[in-house]
């Protein structure tokens, strides 16, 4: 029961999220009080089954925090399945995706220094049993647990809100305030209003704690990086998604940068889109083609992925620049109609080769200088015999 409250209380500590500026991450981090946490690196895996409505979600951040431990939340459409992929995997990923290297030699002329010997300048070179959508019929509204487990360095709990006869978005979200509220926990607007859609869709909240290698004692220090193993969750979903929505925050005078990828494997290439569309995702990709040969075994290894699919898998890389984030919506994935692969620049590495040419001028004064001299002396030697 206190490990139920204890999660239950990171999604009521969401509100503190409503005094943060916009630097905080898609999914909801939730610090302690008075404590702050930034998202300095994000990364995340999304792997399409299209034939069995199936999303397996990986994603890996890294935090700067100024507390030892923080929890964070990710809905999703349904009950997931928890475990902990390879920390190898976005390397791996990153890989695929690099800018090719293209070698390029340029040839260079020089003109050899005057001089006499045999000596020349040196020049360099430049170089599933998976958890179904709530169903009517269903006990009256209230919150349930559907599952707690320890995931390598994170304590998961997966709630939802169900709802009754007669309950609507905004009734379920204000009942599952009241709730937190009546257990001794904050749910200000912001998170309520954050937390309506799921409320209505019937969607599943996991609440993540993530812990720090350093023990809460002493002084703690101004901030320090907080780096989990990333995390696989696999659920049914109508159609693959990354969770961007945020709940409203103030917006920040000085946005901090901050770089988002999102990697997918899908029947082809796909685009992402924010919610139904209406507003641009700032998201671009940035490489999409078929997954190199031999590779498509290790990846889905790394990602912890069982039962994947095969038939005409693409990868598809997407960057994510903008800060803050317009998390409005999720970002929805669907197929491209462009099909054309898509490729960074190339990486040019061009190696200069000197090549050294003389002079026709040399030619003259090695050759005539010695002629002339010659000819000086034999014209010499013709006066001294006539005097």
């Amino acid at each position: 029961m206190t490990r139920t409250l204890f999660a239950l209380a990171l999604i009521a500590g969401a509100g503190w999220i409503a005094t943060l500026p916009n630097d905080v991450s898609g999914c909801g981090i939730v610090p302690r009080h008075n404590e702050r946490v930034n998202t300095s690196d994000e990364a995340a895996l999304i792997v399409w089954d299209d034939k069995t409505k199936t999303e397996h979600f990986i994603r890996r951040a890294t935090f700067q925090s100024t507390g030892y431990d923080f929890g964070f939340l990710v809905p999703t459409p349904s009950k997931p399945d928890l475990d902990v992929a390879n920390d190898d995997l976005f390397h791996e990923l990153a890989t695929i995706t690099a800018p090719q290297i293209v070698y390029n030699e340029v040839v260079r002329e020089v003109d050899k220094e005057f001089g006499f010997g045999c000596s020349s300048k040196f020049a360099a070179s430049e170089a599933a049993g998976l958890g179904d959508k709530m169903t009517p019929g269903r006990a009256p509204g209230g919150v349930e647990v559907l599952g707690q487990k320890r995931v390598g360095d994170y304590d998961a709990t997966t709630l939802v809100f169900r709802k009754g006869d007669g309950d609507d978005a905004k009734k379920g979200s204000l009942e599952l305030a009241k709730w937190l509220v009546d257990h001794g926990y904050q749910s200000p607007p912001a998170v309520e209003k954050w937390l309506e859609r799921y409320v209505n869709d019937e969607w599943c909240i996991t609440a993540f704690k993530i812990a720090s290698d350093t023990k809460e004692q002493g002084p703690k220090p101004p901030h320090q990086e907080l780096r989990a193993k990333p995390i696989r969750m696999t659920f049914k979903a109508e159609k693959p998604f990354y969770p961007y929505r945020e709940p409203e925050t103030e917006p920040t005078a000085q946005p901090i940068p901050r770089l988002l990828r999102v990697f997918v494997v899908a029947p082809g290439r796909f685009a992402g889109k924010l919610g139904d569309g209406t507003k641009a995702w700032p998201g671009n990709v940035v490489w999409a083609g078929p997954i190199p040969e031999g590779k498509l075994g290790g990846l889905f290894q790394q990602a912890k992925v069982a039962n994947p699919p095969t038939a005409g898998l693409w990868l598809n890389e997407f960057e994510d620049h903008s800060s803050p984030r317009p998390g409005t919506d999720e970002v929805y994935f669907e197929r491209d109609a462009d099909q054309a692969p898509v490729a960074r620049p190339p990486h040019i590495i061009t190696n200069t080769r000197v090549i050294y040419r003389t002079p026709w001028w040399h030619g003259a004064i090695y050759f005539g200088v010695p002629a002339a001299l010659i000819l000086g002396v034999l014209l010499a030697w013709r006066l001294a015999r006539r005097v």
